[in-house]
C-alpha cells in the first residue's frame, strides 16, 4: 500500500513538474497567447501626385498643357501651359500695395495669403501685394514690351511667354515689404525678409524663383514672387531645397 501511494504522489508531483517546465518553455518561445495588439496604419501621404513633366529640352519645344485647371499644385513653366482663354472662376481681390487696386487671386491662395499679411503685421512689417493674377492678353503685352527693349533673349530670362506665366493660374502674387512697387527687388534688403522666407510655407507659400534655382526654373531669380501650392507641398519644398519645377521631374 505504502509503495502505491509514493508512486501516485510521484506521478503527481512529476506531473506538476513537468507542466511547471511546459509553462516556461512556452512563454520562454512566445507561444502563449497574447492579447492582440491594434495594426497601425501607416500614414496617407498628402503630397500630391502628379504626372512627370519631361524638363529636359529646350524651353518652348514640346510643351503640354495643365491637365488640371482647378489643382492648387498645378505646373506653370516654360514646359507647361495653360490655355489662351483660361481665367481662374473664383478670383477675389486681396489687400494691394494701393497703386494697383484690382490685385486678385484665387480664393483660397488669396485667404492664405491674407493670413501672412497679418502674421507679418504680428511681426512688424507691412506685407501686400502689387501683383497677382494677369491674363494671357496681359501677359503678352509685358512680354512684347520687355522683347522690344531688351531683345527677346533677355526678354525670356526675366519674363514669361503668354500661356507660360504662373500669374494666369491666380495662385502667384508679387509682393511689396511696404506700398511702393517702383523696384521689387527692395524686398531682399527689407530686416524682415529672412522671417518671410523662413516662415511662409506654414502658409501654403513658396518663393518660386530662388537665386540659385535658375538652372530649374530658367527664369531669372525673383525674390518678390511667391506662390501659392497649400502647405503640405509648400512645406515638403521647403524642407528639401526643391522648386516646383523638380518636384514635377
Amino acid at each position: 500500500m505504502k509503495t502505491i501511494i509514493y508512486i501516485l504522489v510521484s506521478l503527481i508531483l512529476n506531473g506538476f513538474i513537468l507542466s511547471y517546465i511546459l509553462d516556461i518553455r512556452l512563454i520562454d518561445h512566445d507561444l502563449i497567447p497574447i492579447k492582440e495588439q491594434p495594426i497601425m496604419q501607416e500614414e496617407t501621404s498628402k503630397l500630391p501626385e502628379v504626372e512627370k513633366i519631361d524638363q529636359n529640352g529646350a524651353p518652348y519645344e514640346n510643351t503640354v498643357k495643365v491637365s488640371d485647371l482647378d489643382s492648387i499644385c498645378m505646373l506653370v513653366n516654360k514646359y507647361s501651359g495653360l490655355p489662351e482663354d483660361y481665367e481662374p472662376s473664383d478670383l477675389v481681390q486681396v489687400p494691394s500695395s494701393g497703386e494697383n487696386e484690382n490685385v486678385r487671386m484665387r480664393k483660397e491662395a488669396a485667404e492664405a495669403f491674407e493670413k501672412l499679411i497679418e502674421a507679418a503685421s504680428n511681426e512688424g512689417f507691412i506685407l501686400n501685394a502689387c501683383s497677382a493674377y494677369r491674363s494671357y492678353a496681359y501677359q503678352m503685352g509685358l512680354f512684347n514690351k520687355g522683347a522690344a527693349s531688351c531683345g527677346e533673349e533677355y526678354a525670356d530670362r526675366y519674363w514669361t511667354r503668354p500661356g507660360y506665366s504662373e500669374h494666369q493660374s491666380g495662385l502667384a502674387v508679387d509682393i511689396r515689404m511696404d506700398n511702393d512697387c517702383s523696384d521689387l527687388d527692395a524686398v531682399r534688403y527689407n530686416s524682415h525678409y529672412n522671417w518671410l522666407l523662413e516662415n511662409m510655407h506654414t502658409y501654403g507659400f513658396i518663393l518660386r524663383y530662388p537665386d540659385d534655382k535658375e538652372d530649374k526654373t530658367k527664369i531669372a531669380p525673383e525674390s518678390w514672387h511667391l506662390r501659392y501650392v497649400g502647405v503640405d507641398l509648400a512645406t515638403y519644398l521647403y524642407e528639401n531645397n526643391l522648386t516646383l519645377d523638380e518636384y514635377y521631374c
